[in-house]
């Protein structure tokens, strides 16, 4: 058995004749390696909601991040695990007109999402295959309750998410 965690803290600052970050330097949560209840680049920035009907692609200049997971042995090459992720990302300046998308130092710790949920290990050696499945607790984006979801409201299924991936998060 074994407890692992892991804290990301990283923030882009658009210099020179840039006003904002090129794209493919600005960082996004969710999905495998991130948040792991919610899809890939469909958290934030910040408070900010995307429309329904759009390809989800939320990305931000400031991103903080932590995981922890519990693993452990199941049979031979099976191990299970329990994991708690929070965290977002957030826009540095006001050249991002999303709603909410700003960076705060005073209020930016009411925008931390929270996920939870459990998962399997295929643990082959040279591979390792997971499939998680995470359930949202809390949804900056959610204005009712403080965004808390956990006993505020009936689970629906946008509140879960399965991710498959290779390696350990």
């Amino acid at each position: 058995n074994s407890l692992v965690g892991r804290l990301f803290v990283g923030i882009g600052y658009p210099y020179g004749n840039l006003d904002v970050l090129p794209f493919e330097k600005k960082y996004f949560t969710g999905g495998a390696n991130g948040i792991r209840a919610w899809q890939v680049r469909s958290l934030g920035p910040g408070t900010y909601k995307a429309p329904e009907d759009s390809y989800p692609n939320q990305s931000g200049d400031i991103k903080i991040e932590g995981n922890l997971e519990y693993r452990y042995k199941l049979i031979r090459f099976l191990e299970g695990a329990f994991f708690l992720d929070a965290g977002n990302v957030w826009a540095i300046n006001e050249k991002d007109n999303r709603r909410g998308a700003q960076f705060k130092p005073t209020t930016f710790y009411k925008q931390i999402a929270i996920g939870t949920g459990t998962g399997f290990r295929f643990d082959f050696d040279y591979f390792v295959f997971r499939l998680d499945m995470g359930m949202k607790v809390r949804d900056p984006a959610q204005t009712e309750h403080h965004g808390w979801i956990l006993g505020t409201r009936k689970l629906t299924a946008d509140d879960f998410n399965l991710s498959f991936a290779i390696g350990y998060p």
